[in-house]
């Protein structure tokens, strides 16, 4: 059975991912609440559960709401968790996504770019769906 997370789980993880990347920066991170437009996203993971999929595009038709978590660095906005509400609603022709945006406040060197550069992931439309 595949178990969808909740609003309020989205906001705790948010909150504990936040804590995490403090604690492995050194450096203080504030988090934001609001919609982004889906074309700015840039995906971390390169592949999606067909099956999962599903779910999620049935579950949005019907009110699923929980936003994705980004990390916004260099002006770009990389999804960390979400990747399957990001996607399922863009191919339902949404134009945007509610976001909780996590955003250091000072400079932070992380090796996100080189990997979604080395994964060749520049937008949701480069994203795989895999066949179970």
């Amino acid at each position: 059975m595949i178990r969808l997370i909740t609003r309020e789980e989205a906001f705790k993880r948010a909150e504990s991912i936040k804590k995490e990347n403090e604690a492995i920066y050194g450096v203080p991170f504030e988090l934001e609440h609001r919609y982004l437009p889906l074309d700015v996203l840039i995906p971390t993971q390169w592949e999606l559960s067909e099956k999962k999929l599903v779910v999620v595009l049935q579950e949005i038709v019907h009110g699923y709401d929980a936003p994705v978590i980004v990390l916004e660095h260099r002006g770009k906005y990389y999804i960390l968790d979400g990747h399957h509400r990001a996607y399922a609603r863009k191919k339902l022709g949404f134009s945007e996504i509610e976001a909780i945006i996590l955003r250091p406040l000072k400079e932070i060197h992380t090796k996100i770019e080189e990997s979604v550069k080395k994964a060749k992931l520049k937008s949701l439309d480069d994203i795989v769906i895999a066949k179970e």
